[in-house]
């Protein structure tokens, strides 16, 4: 049997008449980043509040690190660590006393703070009062008081929220490195471009159930590449590559994009074009973004999200 450290079974939550989540079945490997996507609306945060015991599923299982999280809670979740969308914290004190007071609630020790400062690589900044400190370096410093105590999973609910570039690199950055420290993580944003970057697993969810779960690869690989190519008669050369077997369309931007099996496909579309003495001016392989494909599947479902 496959060790999950989420491993979820017919999750499911209603407020009143709205069911926020269906059935969902989660399965996240140790040492992965997960990204859990879906519109707004479709269920994600909270699917996060039973993740952390905030609230309990009206039916289905959550087992963490193998075990009930329902039997153990308090045991389970110490060895998770959390951070949804703005971090909490006092700002009339510096980071390392932020940090210092959650020592002190939870027990631990300094070299603990110091591992989570140099995490987050804010040693420098850690004797700065926090109303001195810029949104990115208030959301690493949430990030390291997530990270106190070492945990063996990471929550994140929208951790690049309000960052400009700079700070969403540098976020990203920090969360590609945690796997490297035994820290699974599993990452909720509406960044699609951003979690590209980092996931080796995703899940989508829309209207509260699972549509897709598995590797970024074998998501794409569900999906064609395409050409993208432009002539000196468009119309033309759509018609040709039509009864040549091709799928062809036209753009807005005045290109026509031809589904394809890889770059091989795109000497065979440039010789019949050339051959017919079509003039080509412009041919790319486009492969399908993340982002592309989410909005194909959540396009594809029907009904309301909730």
């Amino acid at each position: 049997m496959t060790h999950y450290i989420i491993d979820t079974e017919h999750l499911t939550r209603r407020f009143g008449d709205v069911q926020a989540v269906n059935g969902l079945d989660l399965h996240i490997p140790p040492g992965s980043i997960y990204g859990f996507l879906g519109p707004n609306g479709a269920g994600k945060t909270t699917t996060i509040r039973m993740l952390l015991g905030l609230i309990r599923p009206d039916a289905g299982r959550i087992n963490l690190f193998g075990r009930s999280l329902s039997e153990q809670p308090l045991e389970l979740l110490r060895r998770v660590g959390s951070l949804v969308e703005t971090p909490s914290l006092y700002p009339h004190l510096s980071g390392w006393e932020n940090l210092e007071l959650i020592r002190r609630m939870v027990g631990g020790t300094s070299s603990q703070i110091q591992w989570a400062l140099s995490i987050v690589r804010m040693e420098d900044a850690a004797r700065r009062l926090v109303r001195e400190y810029s949104l990115g370096m208030r959301q690493r410093l949430g990030l390291a008081v997530a990270l106190f105590g070492q945990p063996e999973l990471l929550i994140l609910d929208e951790p690049t929220n309000g960052l400009d570039p700079a700070g969403i690199h540098e976020m990203r950055e920090l969360i590609c490195g945690l796997p490297h420290e035994g820290i699974t993580v599993f990452l909720s944003s509406h960044l699609l471009s951003e979690v590209e970057q980092m996931a080796t697993q995703i899940g989508i969810v829309n209207a509260g159930q699972l549509i897709f779960q598995g590797a970024p690869d074998e998501l794409r690989a569900r999906y064609h590449d395409h050409a993208t190519l432009t002539t000196d008669r468009l119309g033309a050369s759509r018609e040709l590559l039509l009864q040549s077997g091709w799928q062809a369309a036209h753009l807005e931007n005045h290109h026509l994009t031809v589904s394809v099996n890889g770059a091989s496909d795109l000497a065979l579309i440039n010789s019949q074009l050339v051959r017919a003495g079509h003039q080509v001016y412009q041919l790319n392989l486009t492969q399908p973004t993340l982002e592309d494909i989410f909005l194909t599947l959540t396009d594809q479902q029907t009904g309301a999200s909730v």
